[in-house]
Order: C-alpha cells, then structure tokens, then sequence
C-alpha cells in the first residue's frame, strides 16, 4: 500500500496510519509486547496500573490489592490475580472537592488520623 504523503493525517485509515508508523520504526524499535513475570515488585505494579509507589503502598497496607505476598522482606504481587483485579476494578482516586468533604466530615466528627492515604 502505497501513502499519500500529502494527505491529513485525520484522513487517514487506521491501516494506512499503522503502515506510516510501522515504516517510520527502524526494525529494533518496533513495538513488543513484553511478557509479565509470574510476580511483581511495588514498582513494576505501579508502572503497570499508573499509579504512585506511594499509592501501591497505601493501597497494599489498606488490603485493595489483591495477591501481595512478602518475599524475602519484599512485597510482591501475584501477577494473575493483579491482572483480574485491575480488570475488575480500579483504586478510586478522591478528585479534590471529595478530599475536602472527607476532611471536613472527619474534623467535625474528631476523627482526624495523621495517615496520609
């Protein structure tokens, strides 16, 4: 297939646009699909989901990650059962204004706890 390199990319088929991509890789850089150890580290897990390290620790200590295991004085992550989880739910990340609710409903109840999850 030949590209039209004068043509907007917005009017480009989705195979036309991965054939200009695909061209534009020099073999070594084209894209692979790496294969998942059978455990993760807290920082692999947290390159996987997006999340913070911090995140994957307080989410770990709160008992929403499902398969963290210690080895070895390591926290480590049964990769299947991450994968099922991560696809069966997400960690709910609080936007600002529900921050703000809590810590106010926490204030006025007296229940303010020095834990900074």
């Amino acid at each position: 297939m030949e590209i039209d390199m004068n043509k907007p990319i917005w009017q480009m088929t989705a195979g036309e646009f991965v054939e200009l991509m695909n061209s534009t890789l020099k073999e070594n850089e084209k894209f692979v699909i790496k294969e998942l150890p059978r455990f993760l580290k807290v920082h692999e897990l947290a390159e996987l989901t997006g999340y913070s390290v911090a995140t994957i620790h307080c989410q770990n200590w709160k008992r929403k990650i499902p398969g963290s295991m210690k080895v070895e004085g390591r926290i480590m992550f049964d990769t299947e059962k991450v994968l099922e989880w991560i696809e069966s739910q997400s960690i709910h990340r609080p936007t600002r204004n529900e921050q703000i609710e809590n810590l106010e409903k926490n204030f006025s109840k007296g229940k303010m706890r020095n834990i900074n999850c």
